[in-house]
């Protein structure tokens, strides 16, 4: 009889292994110790959530909670988890330390999932704790882009087939149809609708510049491919009050990355925009991600871009010139 009891406990553990992580794509859930509920109150978390300045300023993290007792059922699948305790002896036995006071695991209660566990010392949380969320964060939106847009697989190899016919390649998903093929322009550009009123445009310039690359010349730059490339937008700029530019190196290649807002006078919008710009071989490549979602979150998109942009692959480097 224990022998079936053992054996059943086993299925009925795998089972619950099978179910696929739950709830939105940047959601955290904050699972706490009732000795730490005045933490929370006074904004503990606030020193790990991250901002992005698009139209407005917006937090990257969503947070959710419930106190330790509460954590069981369908709040044990979602997909980003956080444990806050007050001493080690409630951490998860599921997860395994990676430093002082710090645990993680994944696929713990279902597929797909990023548990964190961390120990509040004095008010104070580890320092990695921040950087953790928002891999997990990174790998759960990559995970929807190129997976979970519907049941088959997003990534495209005819449309990274046609890009590298151009000396590049950058993984755009099938979400995104081709709305402007000008290669011998050095332009093209894909769209995704996401809502009824939500678009985003993923545009990659290409072209020949002896122009060092600098901050102003970065803003310039995005402005100028706006004006010439996209549709109906002669009057784009750059709000320059809302923008933060950034040196990047990316595999090797110098190169800037700009987030801000964009805003047209003449039809009286405005939106969040990414922009990653990189010189390779005395070529420069503009990635751009332009978000129109009015009255909504841009973040989530930018961070799309960011995702996309990460796929992208020069010359030799994917085999092509």
């Amino acid at each position: 009889m224990n022998g079936r009891i053992v054996l059943l406990f086993t299925i009925l553990l795998a089972a619950s292994c099978v179910q696929r992580s739950i709830g939105p794509v940047k959601g955290v859930l904050v699972v706490y110790h009732g000795d730490l509920a005045q933490f929370i109150d006074e904004g503990g978390l606030e020193r790990i959530q991250r901002t992005v300045n698009t139209v407005d300023d917006e937090n990257v993290f969503s947070w959710a909670f419930a106190e330790l007792e509460q954590f069981e059922g369908t709040l044990t699948a979602r997909r980003v988890i956080l444990f806050l305790v007050p001493s080690p002896e409630y951490l998860p036995e599921q997860v395994e330390p990676v430093s002082d006071g710090l645990c993680t695991g994944e696929d713990v209660w279902a597929r797909n999932q990023h548990v964190i566990a961390a120990v509040v010392e004095d008010g104070t949380l580890p320092e990695s704790l921040g950087d953790l969320l928002e891999e997990a964060y990174n790998t759960q939106l990559h995970r929807y882009i190129y997976g979970s847009f519907v049941s088959t697989q997003m990534s495209s190899p005819e449309r990274l087939d046609s890009l590298q016919s151009l000396g590049f390649t950058v993984d755009v998903p099938k979400a995104y149809t081709t709305r402007i093929w000008r290669p011998d322009d050095g332009f093209v550009q894909y769209q995704r609708v996401a809502g009824e009123e939500c678009m985003l445009l993923f545009s990659i310039r290409f072209y020949r510049t002896p122009t060092e690359l600098d901050d102003s010349v970065a803003v310039l730059s995005r402005e100028s491919m706006a004006r010439r490339f996209f549709f109906d937008a002669s009057a784009d700029s750059v709000d320059r009050s809302r923008v933060s530019v950034s040196p990047i190196v990316f595999r090797g290649l110098p190169g800037v990355e700009i987030t801000g807002m964009w805003r047209n006078p003449e039809y009286l919008n405005a939106g969040g925009f990414t922009t990653r710009i990189l010189d390779a071989d005395g070529l420069r490549y503009i990635m751009d991600m332009e978000v129109y979602n009015p009255g909504r979150e841009k973040e989530p998109f930018i961070r799309e871009g960011w995702i996309m942009m990460d796929t992208f692959l020069h010359g030799s480097a994917n085999g092509g010139n």
